[in-house]
């Protein structure tokens, strides 16, 4: 593909947008975290709902997902412990790691405060038709894969 003045302005734009997209969303997770307990901040929520989503996962899983070091995650992981809304398993296939859960009461938690963010979705995209929606939920899921799966360019 041809990369020309017009193409590399998008890409300028599309890095403006994520920021700001960023730090939206961190201040849509942070109203949702207090919902699901008040000793959580938006980075420890969004572990929680990874955890619910793919569990059981191993802190290095956790880790790697993230971008994070193994002792930032794990002070996340041990937060939820401590809250009780994340419990801990031995690994059956490795007697040294963990498999984490989330606990009866985090999934609890976790299903009121998604009740709550699917309403507040709702609200915001009410003026949007399906098609729109649906193009754009298309097109960030293509964007997702892509990320996830193209080598990165480096010097």
């Amino acid at each position: 593909m041809t990369w020309d003045s017009a193409r590399e302005k998008e890409v300028d734009r599309l890095e403006e947008q994520l920021s700001v997209f960023h730090r939206r969303s961190r201040r849509f997770l942070r109203s949702f975290a207090s919902r699901v307990h008040p000793g959580i901040d938006a980075s420890t929520y969004a572990v929680l709902l990874v955890i619910a989503q793919g569990a059981p996962l191993r802190l290095n899983d956790l880790a790697e997902e993230f971008g994070l070091d193994k002792s930032t995650m794990s002070r996340h992981v041990t937060a939820l412990i401590r809250l009780g809304l994340v419990q801990r398993d031995p690994d059956p296939l490795d007697g040294r790691a963990f498999l984490l859960r989330p606990s009866s009461d985090g999934m609890h938690r976790l299903t009121g405060a998604a009740a709550a963010r699917r309403n507040e979705w709702r609200g915001r995209l009410d003026d949007w038709d399906t098609g729109e929606l649906a193009d754009f939920v298309n097109g960030l899921s293509q964007f997702n894969s892509d990320l996830e799966q193209r080598p990165r360019n480096t010097p």
